[in-house]
């Protein structure tokens, strides 16, 4: 059955694009993380809202702890992705950090504005993001061990100031619209 991957309703098998978002529909059901609720990408080793590894995860492709090797990790940071075993995760409101302190206090002001997989697409909203006066942080997935070796899409997450969310919203559409893309992957969580 075909849905939304933006606002992920489902629609009637047949329809092709999105009433509301206007961008063409995925076949295959939703999928939404177990522990938050929240949509997650088929491809998602861990949930972009809370961190936590995905159950459906075949134990052989678990990822490891990147700081402690010899350790599976429980999720990965929700600011940089960071896979973490327990010991060196850090829970606050139900997510998953490193062990840095600044991305625990940065999680608390912004919020998730855009998720791509390419370096190249996040440079360029930044940058659209920034011309519009919208402070914008890119925090990139690729930088870490676990996913360059186990050959993963990651993620790269765009985070602006809450207060800022809704205009950067409607920076990242008009973007995607003039340059022809679909927003599919723009942040669509309440983070609180």
């Amino acid at each position: 059955m075909p849905y939304c991957p933006n606002c992920h309703v489902e629609y009637q098998p047949g329809i092709k694009e999105c009433a509301d978002c206007r961008i063409p529909l995925r076949e295959g059901t939703p999928q939404f993380c177990p522990n938050c609720k929240e949509y997650v990408r088929e491809d998602d080793t861990f949930c972009d809202n809370c961190g936590v590894l995905q159950p459906e995860i075949p134990a052989d492709e678990r990822p490891e702890c990147e700081n402690h090797p010899d350790r599976s990790a429980i999720g990965g940071c929700v600011i940089c992705g960071k896979p973490v075993c327990e010991q060196c995760s850090t829970r606050h409101n139900g997510r998953i950090f490193c062990e840095n302190d600044e991305h625990l206090n940065l999680h608390q002001g912004f919020v998730v504005a855009y998720t791509t997989s390419t370096d190249y697409e996040a440079d360029m909203i930044k940058a659209n993001l920034e011309g519009a006066g919208i402070n914008a942080v890119v925090f990139n997935q690729h930088d870490h061990v676990y996913f360059t070796n186990m050959g993963s899409l990651a993620m790269v997450n765009i985070m602006v100031p809450r207060s800022q969310l809704e205009e950067a919203r409607d920076v990242i559409t008009a973007l995607m619209s003039e340059e022809g893309l679909s927003d599919s992957e723009s942040g669509d969580r309440d983070d609180a």
